[in-house]
């Protein structure tokens, strides 16, 4: 299509300048994996036996993360992956931004990777490719974690509200608006988002950097090809699977969070009033416990 084509155009050009750029590299143990259809940029980190697996909410990138790793990193092992097509995740052309590709790609990644089984911590849309895999390799995914993540009814009414006059999701149009505006956008997001303004200059510089340094936000893509149409959810994953909310997130003002229990067959739902869209990065000391509560539970114990 040459929708996703476009979106492929410019990090298909960067491409051997972002695999060799030092600023893509300003963590530790940040590496690149082959995928094909795309390069996915990916951080591990930690000591820890048990793998957390986190996957990056767009804009916000694997630099963004390091609180949390500053908590976690002496007793689990991390994986943090940005999605194909976002931050330094560098798509190809004809890179397929559908939920049966996206779904395909992580399954190999995280193979690849050979760290699972994986406990998948995983952002709003993003939550779906999460749950898809899920269902599809439960040897390969032990637990979700899943945040800001509604009914799929109720996510694209969300879209809708990002999306009010259809511009993203109109092929061509809205991957060259987003192109050119992506940058404007970006501090207007993390103002509909954040619970915090204080935590607004730090989260947009971190975004806007990785602007700078080439980093991609293709989310017109992911609109036209993974967000539309019915459910691809078949059925729940049964895998026990915290539900976390948080309270502060203007974009999702309107959404029934309760509609988050027709997803999974075994979850347990918390809402932390201090935070936004971004529950692990905005107040992480307040994830952090909640997550250990829910690993340390008997009848929710991740499988080792």
């Amino acid at each position: 299509m040459i929708s996703q084509a476009i979106d492929g155009f410019l990090p298909s050009l960067r491409k051997n300048k972002i695999l060799n750029d030092p600023n893509v590299f300003s963590r530790d143990g940040i590496q690149f994996m082959d995928m094909g259809s795309c390069h996915i940029r990916y951080r591990v980190v930690g000591t820890g036996k048990t793998t957390l697996l986190f996957e990056t909410d767009p804009p916000v990138v694997i630099e963004h993360y390091d609180e949390l790793v500053s908590l976690l990193k002496n007793d689990y092992k991390l994986v943090i992956f940005e999605p194909p097509g976002f931050g330094f995740s560098i798509p190809s052309m004809s890179l397929n931004y559908g939920f049966n590709s996206m779904v395909s790609i992580t399954e190999q990644f995280l193979d690849k990777l050979n760290l699972g089984p994986y406990i998948f911590n995983a952002p709003c849309v993003l939550g779906y490719g999460a749950l898809g895999l899920a269902h599809k390799r439960p040897d390969l995914i032990s637990n979700l974690v899943l945040m800001q993540l509604p009914s799929w009814e109720e996510i694209l009414k969300w879209k809708k509200g990002r999306d009010p006059k259809g511009i993203l999701s109109t092929p061509v149009l809205g991957q060259f608006l987003l192109q050119l505006l992506k940058r404007k956008r970006t501090p207007q997001w993390f103002e509909a988002s954040l619970g915090n303004m204080d935590l607004h200059p730090r989260f947009n510089e971190i975004a806007q950097q990785a602007f700078k340094n080439g980093a991609s936000f293709n989310l017109a893509s992911a609109f036209q090809q993974f967000l539309t149409g019915p459910s691809p959810l078949l059925k729940k994953p049964k895998q026990p699977t915290l539900v976390l909310w948080g309270e502060l997130d203007a974009s999702h003002c309107n959404t029934c969070k309760s509609s988050s229990a027709q997803l999974v067959a075994n979850a347990h739902t918390v809402h932390i009033a201090e935070s936004g869209h971004f529950p692990e990065l905005e107040t992480p000391d307040i994830f952090c416990g909640h997550l250990d509560a829910f690993l340390n539970t008997p009848s929710l114990k991740a499988k080792k």
